[in-house]
């Protein structure tokens, strides 16, 4: 058989394949193109090292809220020196004293955040992702702080981040901001401090994996000559 009609059957053979192919799976893509997982709650924004700002220079935000009336979320890598009465202290806390994290800059000295991964499913609430909450309520806090066997984990933050309408879109497009799927076991990592390259490193190795993919190009076959 002449190569040409070889080739041709062997394309014709190879095409069922490709048709019956089972679509993408949505997480795989996300995962092999980082920045193609949307800005919504429950995802890691991790600041590019070109982004100089003094409150998200090298930070990871969780993201709580966002749409087209703005965005807020948590800066999770940024421990502080002060503790729950260095910020409440007219306030009878029945707890042990906890740490607290810089959320950012806006209400600072104002709102208190509590992230934590309950044992049990709490009621009339629903998970930022997986089976991690929030709540800015002082009898949630007072709960799970005096009783540490209600949560897997739980983080105190002073203050959040927060944008108005299509100000982290427009940051996103300039290239501030690396969009990540948000992880609960990072969001609770004991090394807080290497929070942020670990996870600046996850979207370099994402990207290069998106970049090596091959471009495909058919295979230049001879004509076949003539008898």
């Amino acid at each position: 058989m002449p190569i040409f009609f070889r080739f041709v059957l062997g394309l014709l053979l190879f095409f069922p394949i490709l048709l019956d192919a089972a679509p993408p799976d949505e997480t795989a893509v996300s995962q092999l193109f980082p920045d193609e997982v949307e800005i919504e709650g429950g995802v890691f924004l991790v600041a590019d090292p070109k982004l100089m700002d003094v409150h998200f220079g090298k930070t990871v935000v969780l993201i709580l809220h966002h749409d087209a009336g703005g965005s807020s979320g948590l800066v999770i890598n940024h421990p502080t020196e002060q503790v729950l009465k260095d910020l409440l202290p007219t306030v009878e806390w029945p707890v042990p004293v906890e740490a607290i994290f810089e959320g950012g800059p806006v209400l600072r000295n104002e709102t208190l955040t509590l992230l934590f991964r309950p044992k049990n499913t709490p009621q009339n609430m629903e998970p930022v992702f997986e089976d991690v909450y929030v709540t800015r309520k002082a009898r949630v806090f007072a709960g799970i702080l005096q009783d540490k066997t209600q949560s897997k984990g739980h983080r105190l933050y002073a203050g959040y981040a927060g944008w108005s309408p299509g100000q982290l879109e427009a940051e996103h497009r300039r290239g501030d901001w690396h969009v990540l799927l948000a992880d609960a076991e990072v969001l609770f990592e004991e090394e807080v401090r290497q929070i942020w390259s670990e996870m600046f490193a996850r979207t370099q190795r994402r990207s290069v994996k998106s970049d090596s993919v091959p471009e495909f190009k058919p295979r230049e076959t001879k004509t076949a000559k003539k008898d």
